[in-house]
């Protein structure tokens, strides 16, 4: 039974390091390999039951690195422990490289993503192919620079930046969960999850007890429905924790362009935001069926927001939909032709 959080430091590395053995690695290495869950609606979910299960296994509290703070990124990559492959065989070894090329981009980026999520009004929306623009191909969606107004995306947006710049092994869905730092990572992600639903107490689990019994992946990934719900009502963190999380987002300027509605389509959308010349915002909207998106089956349309990086009046940003160019009045007009509601900034 777990029955506490908390932050890394040097006790914990040197504890961890005697928990974290070959067998522990290989075996989550596997499980992770055969079953994780990204850049779909139960990404988060399906992660928080992952690294419960660990935390448990090692019989440690769950232990979180504050990524956006220098001393416990320090801590985080000392935990040098991994599985690489090696000639198609997962070898357990030491890799002497994380975060050596974290860069103060990252950095602000990281922040900025976590502002982003932590200002989202909605859960997820399933993020799995769209439309390319040329010759009618499918193709990933990781492989375009996307963005989505859920806080779900929005956190895995900073989530990849770590796993990228956290050595060979977080590199590949195949090793990270073989990975030391893999389960300090994604305890902070869970943590940033946990503190989104303490501060959001009316948005419950948007998924159904119907949706469950018709869907045959979420059966093979959790128990019952009522795990579902234990996982998004479970707090294993403090209001301690919580604040940590909020201190992150407070210096950001947090101003968001707000549409009330975006139409479903067939076909492929993608806006942008200038002003003075330099990108201050991005929305990108899925294309694909209606029921691909839990968080608005029941509307029949998403409503969404960004946040933008620099305060400014909305009638001075220039706005370049699907790769061209629109001043304010030309831009409202083709918002509506594709779909979309005038956008409104709002400042709080």
């Amino acid at each position: 039974m777990l029955i506490k959080s908390q932050r890394i430091d040097k006790a914990f590395v040197e504890l961890f390091n005697s928990k974290f053995n070959e067998e522990v690695a290989l075996d989550f290495r596997q499980q992770h390999a055969d079953n994780c869950h990204h850049w779909d609606y139960t990404f988060l979910l399906w992660h928080r039951k992952f690294i419960i299960k660990f935390w448990q296994t090692v019989n440690l509290p769950i232990t979180y690195a504050v990524l956006t703070e220098e001393a416990d990124r320090i801590l985080y990559a000392s935990l040098k422990k991994t599985i690489w492959e090696v000639n198609g065989r997962f070898v357990f070894l030491d890799d002497a490289n994380k975060l050596n090329s974290f860069t103060p981009e990252d950095l602000a980026t990281m922040r900025l993503n976590i502002a982003e999520a932590m200002a989202c009004s909605s859960f997820a929306i399933d993020l799995k192919e769209h439309p390319a623009r040329t010759e009618g191909n499918m193709i990933r969606v990781r492989n375009e620079s996307f963005y989505n107004l859920s806080f779900s995306s929005q956190v895995e947006e900073f989530h990849d930046i770590i796993h990228g710049e956290t050595g060979q092994g977080m590199r590949s869905i195949e090793t990270a969960g073989g990975d030391q730092c893999f389960f300090i990572h994604h305890s902070f992600v869970d943590l940033i999850f946990e503190t989104w639903l303490n501060d959001n107490p009316d948005i419950g689990l948007p998924i159904s007890a119907e949706h469950y019994d018709a869907t045959d992946d979420l059966k093979s990934d959790y128990d019952s429905y009522q795990e579902l719900v234990d996982l998004w009502k479970a707090r294993y963190f403090t209001e301690d924790d919580y604040k940590i999380i909020r201190r992150i987002s407070e210096p950001i300027v947090r101003q968001v362009v707000v549409f009330d509605r975006i139409e479903h389509t067939e076909g492929y959308r993608r806006v942008k935001m200038f002003h003075g010349g330099k990108e201050i915002g991005r929305f990108a909207i899925l294309t694909g069926k209606v029921e691909t998106c839990l968080s608005c089956a029941r509307r029949g349309h998403h409503s969404g927001q960004f946040l933008l990086t620099k305060l400014v009046p909305v009638s001075e940003i220039s706005w370049q939909i699907n790769n061209r160019y629109y001043p304010w009045e030309a831009a409202v007009h083709k918002f509506s032709e594709i779909g979309m509601s005038r956008p409104r900034v709002v400042s709080f």
